[in-house]
C-alpha cells in the first residue's frame, strides 16, 4: 500500500458490502477496497475522517465558516450505514458537519460556497450502479473537486494512519440540519438572473417531465421548475420508486440521438421517456403549432450530470440532448444575446465530438481540452476566470458559471456540474430557437444542433500500462508511429500536431486542425485508469471514417506489439481462443465452454469467459455476426506475432 491512490476519476467508489464480505473478511478496508474494490462503512469512515481532517487544516482563516464541513448524500444507502460512518468520520475529525440529508451534488456544492466552508463531503456513486457507493470530496472556497495532487495528499493521509486511531478518537465535532436552508439557498440561487437564462414567463405552454433517475433530485428539482411556471411539472422514477439509476436517469440515454414513438420496448423501461411521449402526444398538435414545448430533465443520482429531452410533434419521437449538444445551444443563445466573454474560452474533455469542438469555435470561443472528468472543466473554469463562458462532457457534465450570495451578503462567481442548472439554461437556447424560425425547422434544428463527428475507440486488453509513460521505449515508438501514419493519410486535409494535455501528461494527443490552427479532429492514446487496457480514440469529421481507422489500426497494432502482457492469464486466454477461430467459426456458447475448459491449468489462473469473449471482440481480433464469432485480419496478424 505504500504508494496506493484510492481517488479514480472522481472520489472513490467501489461495491457497498459489509464488512464479512467474503473478499473483505479479515482485511483493513483499505485492503478490500484497493485489492477488490469492495468498500465498507469501516473503510468509508476512516477516509472521511482523514478527509474532514485535511479540509479543516487547509482551510482558511479568511472562510466564513473554516471549521464546517457540509455532507450530503445520495439515497442508495436505505440501511443508513455508510451515511452513519460518513457522519461518525467527520465527528471524530473536530468538523461541524452541516448535515444537508438527501441533497445533489451541485446543490451542496452551492450551499458550501454560499456559508463559506471547509469543505464538502458527498456520499455517492453517482452514475454507477446501484449497489456501488462512493464518496467525493468538494474543496473551499470555490466547490472545485481535487486535482490529482490534493488526491495523492489525502491518500497519503489514509495510508499512514490506522483504523484503530480513527475507532479511539472522540467524536469533538457537532453536527448541524440545514437540510431546510440549503434547499432554499439552492432554489433561489438557480432561478434567480444570471444563473437562470430564462425570462419570466418563457415556460408558461410548456408540459415538463423530471426523472431524478430515484435519486437526489427527487423532490427538490420539480420544486425549482414550478417556481418558473411552466403549465405543467411532472415528476417520475422518483425518490422511493425504485433503486437510483434504474428505471430511467440519463445512463440508459448515453449513446442514443433519438427514440422513436415505436421503441417501445425502450420506453416502457424508461420512466421519463415515457412520461414524456404522454405529455408531447396529449397535446400534439398545439405542439405542432408552436403552442409550448414538451421536454424532460433527465438526471444522475446525485445530480451533476444530465440529459434534456424534447418531445418532437412531427415525427413522434424524442430528440436526446447530450452535454455536446447541451454547450453548443447554450454559447449559441449566448451569443445571440451578445453575452459570451470576450476573448471568451470553452473547456470540452477530450471525448467530446469533434464536431461540438468546431461549432464552439464557430460562434468565437477558442476551446480547449482537457482529461476526462468533470474536475478538469472546473480547473480551467478557475483558470480563466471571467474568460470562461461554459465547458463540459458528452456524458452530460455541464458547467456554465453562477454568481452567488454567500452568507455575508458578498457576491461570488461559481462554477459547478449541475445537471439541472444545465437543462434550464437549454430551455431557453431551445425557446430561443422558435423566435426565429417556423416549428417544424426549430425542430429539426434542435434534432441536429451541429454536424455530429465520427468517433469510434479501438482498445487493447492485458497491457502492461507501465510501458505507456512519457520518455519510455513504447511511449516513443506508439508516438513517431501515429505521427508518421497522420502525415501520411492526413496530407492535405489536415495538420497534425502533438498537442499534450496540461494536467495530464499520459495521454498522447495528436490534434487535427486547419490551416488557422482550429480544430477538426484528434487522436489521442490513453491507459485506462481502472483496467490493465490502452485505447486508441478517433474523433474527426464523419467523412474522415476510413482516414482515421487506417491510423487506428495501425497504432493499435504497435500498442499490441509493444504493451502486451504475455504472461497475464486473460492475454493467454486470447490466444488460445484465436488459435481455436482460426481453423473454424464458433458460437458464443461454443466460445466460452473452449476458454471453460481447464482454464486455471492452461491461463494460470481463473478467468470469465464472457470477459474474454467482449474483449477481444471489443479489441477487434474478433467479429460476431448473426451470434457467431470468427477471427479478424487483425486477430490472425497478431497470432503471428505471438508464434
Amino acid at each position: 500500500m505504500p504508494d496506493a491512490k484510492f481517488q479514480g476519476t472522481d472520489g472513490v467508489r467501489g461495491l457497498a458490502a459489509d464488512e464479512d464480505h467474503p473478499q473483505a473478511a479479515g482485511l483493513d478496508g483499505r485492503t478490500a477496497f484497493l485489492e477488490h474494490g469492495i468498500l465498507t462503512p469501516r473503510f468509508v469512515e476512516h477516509y472521511v475522517f482523514e478527509a474532514g481532517a485535511w479540509l479543516l487544516e487547509r482551510a482558511s482563516e479568511q472562510l466564513i465558516s473554516p471549521t464546517a464541513v457540509v455532507l450530503a448524500w445520495d439515497p442508495r444507502d436505505a440501511a443508513g450505514e455508510f451515511t452513519a460512518a460518513c457522519v461518525n468520520g467527520l465527528l471524530r475529525a473536530g468538523a461541524h458537519a452541516l448535515s444537508l440529508g438527501v441533497m445533489p451534488t451541485p446543490a451542496a456544492a452551492a450551499y458550501l460556497a454560499g456559508v463559506g466552508g471547509a469543505g464538502a463531503v458527498v456520499l455517492t456513486a453517482s452514475h454507477n450502479p446501484a449497489e456501488q457507493n462512493g464518496v467525493k470530496i468538494l474543496l473551499a472556497p470555490d466547490s472545485a473537486k481535487p486535482l490529482p495532487d490534493e488526491d495523492e495528499a489525502l491518500s497519503a493521509r489514509v495510508r499512514a494512519s490506522e483504523w484503530s486511531t480513527v475507532e479511539q478518537t472522540p467524536e469533538s465535532g457537532r453536527g448541524v440540519e440545514a437540510a431546510a436552508e440549503a434547499r432554499a439557498f439552492y432554489v433561489d440561487y438557480a432561478t434567480r438572473l444570471p444563473n437562470c437564462w430564462l425570462r419570466a414567463g418563457d415556460l408558461a405552454r410548456w408540459s415538463l417531465v423530471v426523472d431524478p433517475a430515484a435519486g437526489a433530485w427527487s423532490g427538490l428539482a420539480a420544486q425549482v421548475l414550478e417556481e418558473l411556471t411552466p403549465l405543467s411539472v411532472r415528476e417520475v422514477n422518483a425518490l422511493g420508486e425504485g433503486r437510483v439509476n434504474e428505471n430511467g436517469g440519463v445512463v440508459a440515454l448515453e449513446g442514443r440521438r433519438i427514440v422513436e414513438g415505436a421503441d417501445a420496448g425502450f420506453i416502457d423501461g424508461h420512466a421519463g421517456a415515457r412520461a414524456l411521449f404522454e405529455a408531447g402526444r396529449a397535446r400534439r398538435e398545439d405542439l405542432k403549432k408552436g403552442d409550448g414545448l414538451a421536454a424532460a430533465c433527465v438526471l444522475d443520482a446525485d445530480g451533476d450530470r444530465g440529459y434534456a429531452l424534447v418531445y418532437n410533434p412531427f415525427r413522434d419521437a424524442l430528440h436526446v440532448l447530450d452535454g455536446d449538444d447541451a454547450l453548443v445551444l447554450q454559447a449559441r443563445f449566448l451569443e445571440r444575446e451578445n453575452e459570451l466573454p470576450e476573448d471568451g474560452v470553452a473547456a470540452l474533455t477530450i471525448e467530446s465530438d469533434s464536431g461540438a469542438a468546431a461549432a464552439l469555435n464557430e460562434v468565437g470561443l477558442r476551446v480547449v481540452f482537457t482529461p476526462v472528468g468533470d474536475k478538469w472543466i472546473l480547473n480551467e473554469a478557475r483558470r480563466f476566470g471571467d474568460r470562461f463562458a461554459l465547458g463540459g462532457e458528452e456524458s452530460g457534465h455541464t458547467v456554465a458559471p453562477g454568481l452567488l450570495l454567500n452568507a455575508v451578503g458578498e457576491g461570488r462567481r461559481i462554477a459547478v456540474g449541475d445537471g439541472l442548472k444545465s437543462f434550464l439554461n437549454t430551455c431557453a437556447a431551445v425557446r430561443s430557437l422558435f423566435e426565429e424560425a417556423n416549428p417544424e425547422d426549430a425542430y429539426a434544428a434542435i434534432a441536429a444542433p451541429f454536424p455530429r463527428g465520427f468517433k469510434r475507440s479501438y482498445y487493447a486488453y492485458h497491457v502492461e500500462r507501465s510501458r505507456f509513460a512519457p520518455g519510455t521505449e513504447a511511449w516513443e515508438a506508439i508516438g513517431a508511429k501515429l505521427m508518421e501514419c497522420a502525415e501520411s493519410v492526413f496530407s492535405g486535409a489536415a495538420t497534425p500536431r502533438f498537442a499534450p494535455l496540461e494536467d495530464d501528461a499520459g495521454v498522447m494527443y495528436l490534434a487535427l486542425e486547419d490551416e488557422a490552427g482550429g480544430p477538426l479532429g484528434a487522436v489521442y492514446v490513453r491507459n485506462s485508469g481502472t483496467e490493465s487496457r490502452t485505447g486508441v480514440v478517433l474523433r474527426g469529421p464523419a467523412g474522415w471514417e476510413e482516414k482515421l481507422c487506417a491510423v487506428g489500426d495501425e497504432v493499435l497494432r504497435e500498442i499490441l506489439r509493444r504493451m502486451k502482457d504475455d504472461d497475464a492469464p486473460g492475454a493467454r486466454a486470447e490466444v488460445y481462443l484465436l488459435e481455436a477461430l482460426k481453423d473454424r467459426e464458433m458460437d458464443a456458447r461454443a466460445v466460452d465452454a473452449h476458454l471453460d475448459s481447464d482454464a486455471e491449468t492452461r491461463f494460470g489462473a481463473p478467468t470469465q469467459a464472457s470477459g474474454i469473449r467482449k474483449e477481444v471482440l471489443r479489441g477487434g481480433l474478433t467479429r460476431e455476426e448473426a451470434g457467431v464469432f470468427s477471427i479478424t485480419p487483425l486477430g490472425e496478424w497478431y497470432l503471428e506475432q505471438k508464434r
